[in-house]
């Protein structure tokens, strides 16, 4: 499944899901000329970003960070829409910037190691996660500097 977050006005968010997947996908546009557009794509690495940050002992945020966000609705042919409210955003601003990246890429070789059993974890997929982990940081850090939500599209 595939993982989107990015910042969105709280009322974007409460006007439903067609007005979130709308906002998604100017994003998503937006971003291929765009690198600086506020779109963290976790691809299908969400689950496992979850699942490090849980081993680097960030259990009780880990899951809202990623995919712990009040329904919005779906499409009921695979996209659904969760957010943040502006106060969780802050809580988990909290906690993303006070991560330090290398203790927590420290605990990817425990989760990641049952992947990729024959040739080892690849470098270039902790690399992979760790820009991904920057990224989600960034978008967590210009939403909560706004006062804003934090929308999450799972597609697939």
């Amino acid at each position: 499944m595939n993982v989107s977050l990015f910042p969105l006005p709280e009322g974007e968010a409460a006007a439903g899901f067609d007005t979130v997947v709308a906002r998604f996908h100017d994003l998503e546009e937006r971003s291929e000329d765009d690198p600086s557009a506020p779109l963290c794509d976790l691809g299908e690495d969400g689950d496992v970003l979850r699942q490090v940050l849980e081993r680097a002992d960030f259990k009780d945020l880990a899951g809202l960070m990623i995919s712990g966000g009040r329904p919005v609705g779906d499409d009921g042919v695979g996209t659904v829409c969760l957010s943040l409210t502006p106060d969780e955003v802050t809580r988990v601003d909290g906690t993303l910037s006070g991560i330090d990246l290398d203790d927590v890429m420290r605990a990817a070789p425990a989760v990641l190691s049952p992947m990729f059993r024959a040739g080892g974890i690849p470098e270039s997929y902790e690399d992979g996660l760790r820009d991904c982990l920057e990224e989600l940081r960034a978008v967590y850090r210009l939403a909560a500097g706004r006062g804003l939500a934090v929308a999450q599209v799972f597609q697939g």
